[in-house]
């Protein structure tokens, strides 16, 4: 999940003054309860907090969640014990994500929560010790955190990321995988990567400028950028699907247009949506000056096209977090919208304010 990095009801006038006045959820009778109730649960609770997991499931139960995205880390760094890969398991001697599953897949009540687990596609760890695999950005510079167009297309990024989810569906049995973080900005401008990018556009150079700069905003950048994600996707669909998983996205929002989409980080929905089964969105208002009455216009937006999709409301803001009331506010916009799916993360961050939020949301 996104580190600020791819799931809501309309708020009567009176509930949103008297949350913003306490801070907290007051009681209300929810306009309309969506089908899909999720919460995010990230590696810093998975493996740093697992401690905590009673409790968690606990407050599950508490908001009438019935769904549950559990991180099991990354290529470079997985939460549990991978037999084909040994040096990146994060504590070896305990399988953190068995724990995750067996203390928040179901609830208190018997009833089978729905198990999505996350798979983070930033490999820190991996380029530090195999910086060839490293994306470069259009001023020369190599990302920390992630991989090349080629390496993810046809290396061995993209080959552990097929190994990573067909070892994860069968070992665990979840309902659903999802891909988070995997995605592109500037950091497409590698030797390897102008091959790529000249055979799938059949141009000899990158797109200049007059002063014969990359033009990095010209549109054969992002449908080349969203073409490989795709290709990267249906692979990893291929592979849930054989262990009786689905698969889904993580997608940037648009947040200059809600039907837009977000083709320079390789997130062309309409590719996406036929190479996943569902696309999910990240509604993250907090960080992207946005009101959380836009979530609403995203939901309306991603319900005329084709495909599945959820609404995934990030607790992150410019301040730290975004308060209970705003978090009320996106979850009721977004089913306002037409969102049957959606999801609130990171868990880490629900305060007792925001739970009972979700409580009265959900219940």
């Amino acid at each position: 999940m996104r580190r600020r990095p791819a799931a809501f009801p309309a708020l009567a006038l009176l509930s949103v003054l008297a949350l913003a006045a306490t801070g907290c959820a007051g009681p209300r009778q929810s306009t309309a309860t969506p089908a899909e109730r999720t919460v995010g649960v990230g590696y810093e609770t998975v493996v740093g907090a697992a401690s905590t997991l009673p409790e968690l499931a606990r407050r599950l139960d508490e908001v009438n969640a019935n769904s549950v995205t559990i991180s099991v880390g990354r290529l470079d760094w997985t939460a549990f014990p991978w037999d084909a890969h040994p040096e990146v398991e994060a504590a070896p001697g305990r399988d953190h994500v068995a724990d995750a599953v067996k203390a928040l897949g179901t609830g208190g009540d018997g009833k089978k929560r729905r198990i999505t687990l996350t798979v983070d596609l930033l490999i820190p760890a991996w380029i530090s010790t195999n910086p060839g695999l490293a994306a470069i950005n259009f001023d020369g510079t190599r990302s920390k955190d992630f991989a090349s167009v080629t390496a993810l297309t046809t290396g061995p990024v993209g080959d552990r990321l097929v190994d990573f989810v067909a070892e994860v569906t069968r070992r665990y049995h979840p309902d659903a995988v999802a891909l988070t973080e995997l995605m592109f900005d500037n950091n497409t401008y590698g030797g390897d990567d102008r091959d790529s990018y000249r055979r799938a556009s059949g141009r000899t150079d990158w797109p200049r400028l007059a002063n014969g700069d990359i033009d990095v905003e010209d549109p054969s950048i992002g449908a080349w950028r969203s073409k490989s994600v795709a290709a990267v996707v249906a692979r990893a669909a291929a592979a849930a699907h054989a262990n009786g998983a689905t698969l889904d996205m993580d997608v940037r929002a648009p947040w200059h247009d809600p039907a837009g989409d977000r083709p320079e980080s390789g997130h062309d929905y309409g590719m996406l949506a036929a190479a996943a089964d569902r696309l999910v969105m990240w509604d993250y208002f907090g960080l992207n000056d946005a009101a959380p009455s836009y979530s609403a216009e995203l939901a309306k937006a991603m319900a005329k096209r084709s495909g599945r999709f959820a609404i995934s409301v990030g607790m992150w803001s410019k301040a730290g977090r975004i308060s209970a009331a705003d978090l009320t506010a996106g979850l009721e916009a977004s089913v306002a919208g037409g969102a049957a799916a959606v999801a609130v993360t990171p868990s880490s961050m629900l305060d007792d304010d925001a739970w009972r939020a979700l409580k009265t949301a959900w219940t």
